[in-house]
């Protein structure tokens, strides 16, 4: 973990990309980083924010897009919990 928080550190000091909006301080990879490296076979968006330095709306926000490219899967898991997990790709 201590990697991919320099690595994301590194970032912080971000550029604007041509239509003037700043690049993301937090990569596809990083969120898909923290998922297969953790302990537990599903994270919530919560747990996944507390390894990053960005807010969990952010990290919200990457997870939709990567579920909507199924590189992760999502399930509910309870009346407001979302779980989460890399998707697996021989489906």
């Amino acid at each position: 973990m201590v990697n991919l928080m320099e690595n994301v550190a590194s970032r912080m000091n971000r550029d604007r990309a041509s239509g003037g909006e700043f690049e993301p301080i937090v990569s596809d990879d990083d969120v898909l980083e923290v998922l297969s490296g953790a302990d537990t076979p599903v994270l919530t968006t919560q747990m996944i924010a507390d390894e990053l330095p960005v807010s969990r709306q952010a990290v919200y926000e990457r997870l939709r897009k990567l579920h909507d490219s199924e590189e992760v899967d999502r399930m509910k898991a309870g009346s407001r919990a979302v779980v989460w997990w890399v998707a697996d790709e021989s489906e």
